[in-house]
């Protein structure tokens, strides 16, 4: 693992709130289609949304439809600041000073035109960079955004492990949001190429769209959490996509992956270690869903010699990266 980066800290944060049951509605006649088509993509019996700022004051359908942005925005700040706390001071005040870059990902690129918004100030955090996490890292170096879409997490930490190995900056912070904007969610899922294949007529339960705001802080320091991105996969060649997927695996180790079923099980390794579907456990949170790896791996009781987490695109493509764990 040459191209190895650690993983110095990093924070995760959802609402507090209750999941809530999205019903179709005749008012809003395109987001009712592309839920009943994404039910039939995915085999889902109904679909259930937790988003930062519901008030359960509002009218119930519109609730999840028009939540408080200021909330996700807050969240956002939250984040950072626990990410820049868990630090040690040391490490803190050396990455206000170093060389730093900032990466800013998020799953739809420029939503503020889903919300109520009437400041241009948080029309710019939510669609180009949030200024005030800029502030708080003192970043004066390069910034950037990368909108791609359930891939934006690894495209980041492919190019932090450039950055970091090429000498050119010493921390890279990554700063990521997902909303879950029923409409976007649904078109999503909604995959031509994939409906109607589906012939069985067993359910997959109810789908879970999770908010979620995170803050990943990388650099070659040593720490707990050892990081190296693989590749992406495309080959119509079950053989060669199981031998990519599962190299250097061996019995003991663990594989998470997030993406549809279907296209996980057919390349599911022959030899003995645990499978672990990420939305199942923790609802789907797009760009963010394969950071629910490392916190999955922090929470095991019993420490893996190495995880691959798995990200598997609609189309039979795939991304992978590897975390070391080292408890002292």
């Amino acid at each position: 693992m040459k191209n190895e980066i650690y993983l110095s800290s990093f924070s995760l944060a959802e609402p507090a709130d209750n999941f809530y049951f999205y019903a179709p509605h005749w008012l809003n006649a395109w987001e009712a289609h592309l839920y009943n088509q994404a039910l039939k993509s995915t085999s889902a019996s109904g679909w259930a949304f937790k988003r930062f700022g519901t008030d359960k004051e509002t009218y119930a359908r519109e609730m999840i439809r028009k939540p408080r942005y200021i909330d996700y925005i807050e969240s956002m700040e939250q984040t950072a600041d626990a990410a820049l706390q868990q630090m040690t001071p040391r490490d803190r005040m050396l990455l206000l000073k170093s060389r730093a870059a900032f990466i800013y990902i998020d799953t739809w690129g420029e939503s503020s035109v889903f919300e109520n918004i009437t400041s241009a100030l948080h029309t710019a955090t939510i669609d180009t960079l949030p200024k005030n996490i800029l502030k708080k890292f003192s970043i004066k170096n390069v910034t950037c955004k990368i909108r791609g879409e359930n891939f934006s997490l690894i495209q980041a930490m492919q190019l932090a492990q450039d950055y970091l190995h090429w000498n050119v900056f010493d921390f890279v912070v990554i700063c990521g949001a997902y909303r879950a904007i029923p409409v976007l969610v649904f078109s999503d899922e909604d995959i031509p190429g994939k409906r109607g294949r589906i012939k069985t007529k067993h359910k997959n339960g109810v789908q879970l769209s999770v908010e979620r705001t995170g803050c990943f802080i990388f650099s070659l320091r040593e720490s707990a959490l050892r990081v190296n991105c693989g590749k992406y996969v495309a080959h119509d060649n079950l053989d060669y996509l199981q031998h990519e997927i599962t190299k250097d695996l061996s019995e003991g180790d663990l594989l998470t992956f997030l993406g549809r079923k279907e296209n996980i099980t057919h390349i599911a390794p022959q030899i003995c270690i645990d499978i672990v579907d990420l939305k199942d456990i923790y609802g789907a949170s797009g760009c963010l869903t394969p950071a629910l790896s490392w916190e999955y791996l922090l929470n095991k009781t019993v420490s893996s010699k190495k995880m691959r987490t798995v990200l598997a695109d609609k189309f039979g493509g795939y991304s992978y990266f590897d975390t070391l764990f080292s408890a002292g």
